[in-house]
């Protein structure tokens, strides 16, 4: 990593921007960054690490104030790097979010952070990322470095290394895990610890199982568990069995289980003999009760038939008289038609007299008032087309008088329509007249313009043309002076010629005049001395006066051509004429322009009122055409109309109208027909009801009754004589049935009734008992059962228990191992272990160093023993002493040793940490301590180191305050504190 320039806008102490040139001011490799304490040197790089990191190293980074308060409202806090990072030059732009002025309204609004990485190809930055998380991810991975890593391998902070030497392990592994990963092995050791938490929990569930497996054995057995084996106790020490206390159960289980069976067999046996008996008891006593019913049933059987007796004579009458139902029916209905039809021919009689005028009713009577009607009837379409005659007659004399008003108003439109196409014609002609004047007025218009511009344009030419000549008399005037200058100055060197050639004469040197070597009185100015460069500068002087002239004169001769051409456009006229005359011609122009605009306007017009005078008078033609047509199709309809209502009035007669005569026509033939009808049909009916009456007389005599009527009587309603005779059927089947019972031979000779009750009550006591045999049977073989497949997990729940023990003591061993705990007679922890390897290449690394700086007195000293009171060691650091061959304390350091020993580990773990991260180069490296403890020769010492450093092509900044280092570095950069913030020198 090589830093190449930094840029900073409104960050920390720093109001405004400020940009560092890095490799201008690295250029020998060392540089200083100077300034007074709180200026702002450590700023410049905190700002490196937040363009890289976007955080600022130590506790300046804690309170997040990046911005700085000097800085006005409207300038935004940024920080800008360019640095060659894994071959690639990059540039770094990053803003923390801040606050800023809304643009509308009043107060603020939030920015948020930002960042931008690009990439030089060569010829232009080309973009790499705009995002922060990305952009972030991107310079990490080239850097290799965590923000802490970086912090302590570039910039060697203030103090921080000075407490590293003379911190206690403890403090000092903080600072190691933050600069080198040993977060795999606290994993390890996280790892170890689950697991030995784990195995524990494993063996204690496989402990907590083992005791329920026992509970549940003695559940089972119905025993309690020894003390010896309480789930407390259980499994705790190795070697304490429970399989003897389960065989023993199990044994005792066994015997129980074969007692039961027996028990349970015998109850049983007895219980089946019982039964059998009481099922025979039931049998019996069933076929008393069954003897018991029938004898009841019998009695109250023969007890209803004496009631049954006049039911039986109406179901006999009942069947002799439903053999005439069909003849009994037919002949009540034709009585009734009978009935019906006398009263149906009295009333069309009177129906008839009303309308007959004393005539009969007659077949030929209905014929004539038939035919009547018919004709009425015919005629009814015509009193239709009489009356909508009239309406068409009504209508057409409304259309004539409409067509006539329209005729008139058509004339009065048409008689004015020649007038307005003679206007627009007129308009037309002024237009056209107009649009052939227009470009000659155009022409005259602009020529006025184009004189009036030349003239106005010949004042102001003149008015140059006169200073263009001044000037050019002034430029000759000033040549002229110029040339009689340069004559004299020509004159005078000629005059002076010969004390200018023996200024360059020299004793033994040949005169350039006449050859001697010897001068025994060179010539002296008697004058001013006039060199030849005083000549060629006149000689300039008349060159450029002469260029002048030739230039001002061009510019007179370009004017004076000019005037020439604008008067002769202009013409012989004063200015304020040709202005009246331009004006005049415009005038005229524009309103001839606003007649011809309206040609074509006016050709519409005209084409549009004769076609408007056209289309009157084909519509006067067309109504006057209408009007005639209408008023002889209304003479047509009067005259039909009148001899339509003439042949309607004498069809029509007495009537108020042919429908009416229609309707009264038709009722009366109507009434005549049903006089007819009603006459035959009573005919029909009467003796249709003496046959009917004849016929079911014969027939009721035949089924033995005394009359029609007696047989009418006789006959039942539908469904009563089913009912008599299902009634009567099921007496004499049930009769039936209950004898057939009573003969049955189970029913003969039947022993005494038995005791069913006590038979039941002695049955019950002994299935109580078997049932009590069958389930303690029951419970014998479940508990058996139980502790047979418990005994199998029991076994396998104390092998399982012993792997468990056994596994969890050997990571217990290994867990306390790696935690300085049980064998770890260091009581190292792992990651204490792989810090103290680390440490101990840190000091190796820098002892070198710490050697040349103390003249090889010191040397850095790893210690793994233990701290004060006990406390876990292994990163203890201690230093050899060559002068008095004893390894001492790093507190024991003087102030000036103990700069020179922190800078020594400073440089040694940058080393380290960069080797460790991948062998990144880092060619920027930054010094952030105070050299003030050192004397003389100790500062020698260190700037020899930091020389050596830069040698190896690194470059190295120290930051510091003292005076004495400006004077041994020569190159600079000056920190300068102010009221209104910091700024950069220079």
């Amino acid at each position: 990593m090589r830093l190449h320039s930094l840029s900073i806008t409104a960050f920390g102490p720093f109001a405004g921007t400020e940009t560092v040139d890095v490799d201008a001011v690295a250029r020998d490799g060392l540089f200083l960054l100077w300034g007074p304490t709180g200026a702002g040197k450590t700023t410049l790089l905190d700002a490196v690490v937040y363009a890289l990191y976007g955080t600022v190293p130590g506790a300046r980074g804690e309170e997040k104030r990046l911005r700085s308060d000097h800085a006005d409202a409207a300038t935004r806090t940024e920080v800008s790097c360019e640095l060659t990072l894994a071959g690639e030059r990059l540039l770094v732009v990053r803003r923390p979010e801040q606050t800023r002025p809304k643009k509308r309204g009043a107060g603020e609004t939030t920015e948020q952070a930002r960042l931008t990485v690009q990439r030089w190809d060569g010829a232009a930055w080309e973009p790499v990322s705009t995002r922060i998380d990305e952009g972030s991810e991107y310079l990490r991975v080239r850097l290799g470095l965590s923000a802490e890593q970086f912090c302590q391998v570039v910039l060697l902070p203030q103090g921080d290394f000075a407490r590293f030497l003379r911190a206690e392990p403890e403090d000092r592994a903080k600072l190691l895990r933050t600069l080198f990963d040993v977060g795999r092995f606290a994993r390890a050791e996280d790892w170890l610890a689950a697991e030995r938490r784990a195995a524990e929990e494993t063996l204690r569930t496989d402990r907590e199982r083992l005791g329920r497996l026992l509970d549940r054995v003695a559940h089972a057995a119905d025993v309690a568990v020894p003390e010896e084996l309480a789930p407390e106790l259980v499994g705790a020490q190795p070697g304490a069995s429970v399989n003897a206390w389960v065989a023993a159960v199990r044994t005792r289980a066994a015997g129980d289980l074969t007692a039961a069976t027996a028990a349970a067999e015998a109850a049983a046996a007895d219980s089946a003999r019982l039964d059998a008996e009481l099922a025979d008891a039931r049998a019996l006593a069933d076929r008393h009760a069954r003897r018991d019913r029938a004898r009841g049933e019998l009695a109250r059987l023969t007890a209803e038939e004496e009631q049954l007796g006049p039911l039986r004579v109406r179901a006999d009458a009942g069947r002799r008289a439903e053999a005439l139902r069909d003849v009994l029916e037919t002949a009540g209905r034709t009585a009734l038609a009978a009935e019906a039809a006398a009263a149906g021919l009295e009333a069309a009689r009177a129906a008839w007299a009303g309308v007959a005028d004393g005539g009969e009713a007659d077949t030929l009577r209905a014929r004539e008032l038939r035919d009547e009607a018919a004709a009425a009837r015919a005629l009814v379409p015509e009193a239709d087309r009489a009356t909508a005659l009239a309406r068409e007659l009504t209508r057409l004399g409304r259309d004539v008088e409409a067509l006539a008003a329209r005729c008139e108003e058509g004339a009065r439109i048409a008689a004015g329509w020649p007038d307005r196409v003679a206007e627009a014609q007129r308009r037309l002609d002024a237009a056209a007249a107009a649009a052939a004047r227009l470009p000659g007025l155009t022409a005259a218009a602009d020529a006025a313009r184009t004189a009036l511009d030349a003239a106005t344009r010949a004042d102001r030419v003149a008015a140059d043309l006169a200073a263009a000549r001044e000037s050019a008399e002034a430029a000759r005037t000033a040549w002229v002076d110029a040339r009689e200058t340069l004559v004299e100055v020509r004159t005078a060197r000629l005059d002076g010629m010969a004390a200018e050639l023996a200024a360059g004469l020299a004793d033994g040197a040949d005169c350039p005049v006449c050859g001697a070597t010897e001068h025994p009185r060179p010539a002296t100015h008697t004058g001013p001395r006039v060199s030849a460069d005083d000549e060629e500068r006149a000689r300039a002087v008349v060159d450029a006066a002469e260029e002048r002239t030739a230039t001002a004169r061009r510019a007179v001769e370009e004017r004076e051509r000019e005037l020439a051409v604008l008067r002769e456009r202009a013409g012989e006229l004063p200015a304020a004429e040709l202005a009246a005359l331009a004006e005049q011609a415009g005038a005229e122009r524009d309103r001839v322009a606003a007649l011809a605009e309206g040609v074509e306007t006016a050709r519409r017009e005209l084409a549009a009122r004769e076609a408007g005078r056209d289309a009157a008078a084909a519509a006067l033609a067309a109504d006057r055409e209408e009007l005639q047509r209408r008023t002889a199709e209304r003479e047509g309809r009067a005259q039909a109309l009148t001899e339509l209502t003439v042949r309607l009035d004498a069809a029509r007669g007495e009537d108020a109208d042919l429908p009416a005569r229609v309707r009264r026509l038709t009722a009366a033939a109507e009434r005549c027909e049903a006089v007819l009808s009603a006459e035959a049909e009573e005919l029909r009916a009467r003796a249709a009801a003496d046959t009917a009456r004849e016929t079911a007389g014969q027939r009721a005599a035949a089924a033995g009754f005394a009359d029609l009527l007696d047989a009418a009587d006789a006959l039942l309603d539908a469904g009563e004589l089913t009912r008599l005779e299902r009634r009567l059927r099921e007496h004499d089947e049930a009769r039936s049935v209950v004898a057939a019972a009573l003969a049955d031979p189970e029913l003969t000779d039947l022993p005494p009734r038995p005791d069913v009750a006590a038979l039941q009550q002695r049955c019950a006591e002994l299935t109580a008992r078997r049932d009590e045999a069958v389930a303690a049977l029951e419970q014998a073989r479940r508990c058996a059962g139980a502790l047979d497949t418990l005994a199998g997990e029991v076994v396998s729940a104390e092998v399982e228990l012993a792997e468990r023990r056994a596994w969890a003591g050997r990571v217990a061993g290994l867990a306390d191992l790696l935690n300085g705990r049980g064998a770890n007679t260091l009581r190292m922890r792992l990651q204490s272990f792989v810090l103290a390897a680390r440490l101990e290449q840190v000091a190796e690394v820098a002892s070198r160093r710490l050697q040349e700086m103390s003249g090889g007195r010191y040397t850095f000293l790893h210690s793994d023993a233990q701290a004060r009171h006990g406390a876990r060691g292994g990163l203890g650091l201690d230093v050899f002493d060559e002068y008095t061959g004893t390894r001492r304390p790093t507190k024991t350091l003087s102030g000036g040793e103990s700069f020179m020993a922190s800078l020594a580990l400073a440089l040694g773990l940058a080393d380290v940490v960069t080797a460790e991260a991948g062998g990144i180069q880092m060619d920027t490296l930054f010094v952030d301590e105070g050299f003030g403890t050192l004397d003389a020769l100790a500062l020698d010492a260190v700037m020899n180191v930091l020389d050596e450093l830069r040698r190896g092509g690194r470059t190295v900044g120290v930051i510091s305050h003292l005076e004495e280092l400006r004077t041994r570095i020569p190159t600079r950069l000056e920190v300068v504190a102010g009221r209104h913030g910091s700024r950069l020198a220079g």
